[in-house]
């Protein structure tokens, strides 16, 4: 049942890292709305320099990674493993076939890459991965502050945005800020969504009862 559930998780890592690479690739780059983390640097390099975000996340996620490993454990670091490289797999995979969807209103694209981006990063952290980068610093806060990864996500995320400003107009800038409190709204609730098992319920009602057990006749007054 461990291996079963670990692949399990390892598929809804990878799931995840396909929505949020599509956001990217698909809304953010071709309405040049910025991100936060390492895919928000990529995308600042990418516009100032040119540089392939997939190739520049690669680089910047390495060093990080061995951050990771010391940190969580062996485990939580092959699910970091798969997420990183599921990013930039499908970063490199969205960009080849030139997928984009983004439409002509900033405040649609905002509004989709935001949710899109949120149920992508709250699938990988729910699964217990992460994508790299910043994404090691938003757990490693959670586990020694307990402050949940939404809001640390938003707090670097803007400290980014505000560099990005080096090539964002004030319009793009708000919009991304938008797009990212969005984002941080989505992730925190597919991360932290409670689902009940029903078959638990079951199993814990029939455990109580013994059908071999004569019942209690009512008390008539």
């Amino acid at each position: 049942m461990k291996h079963i559930k670990f692949l399990l998780d390892l598929c809804g890592i990878i799931l995840g890292a396909a929505l949020y690479g599509l956001a990217v690739t698909g809304i953010n780059l071709p309405s040049k709305l910025a991100d936060g983390g390492v895919t928000g640097i990529a995308l600042l390099l990418n516009h100032l320099f040119g540089f392939a975000p997939s190739i520049t996340s690669l680089i910047i996620n390495l060093p990080l990674l061995l951050v990771s490993l010391f940190i969580f454990g062996k485990h939580s670091f092959i699910r970091t493993i798969v997420g990183t490289f599921s990013l930039v797999f499908f970063l490199h995979v969205w960009e080849n076939l030139n997928v984009h969807f983004a439409v002509g209103n900033l405040l649609v694209n905002s509004l989709m890459t935001g949710v899109l981006s949120g149920i992508g990063c709250g699938l990988v952290f729910r699964f217990g991965g992460s994508t790299g980068g910043t994404d090691i610093i938003y757990q490693a806060i959670e586990k020694y502050y307990h402050v949940n990864i939404g809001k640390s996500l938003f707090i670097i995320t803007f400290g980014i945005l505000i560099v990005s400003l080096m090539y964002l107009d004030f319009t793009h800038f708000a919009y991304t800020l938008l797009s990212c409190s969005i984002l941080s709204y989505t992730l925190n609730k597919v991360k932290y969504l409670r689902i009940s098992n029903p078959f638990k319920k079951i199993t814990s009602t029939t455990a109580t009862v013994n059908p071999l057990e004569p019942m209690e006749e009512p008390y008539l007054d």
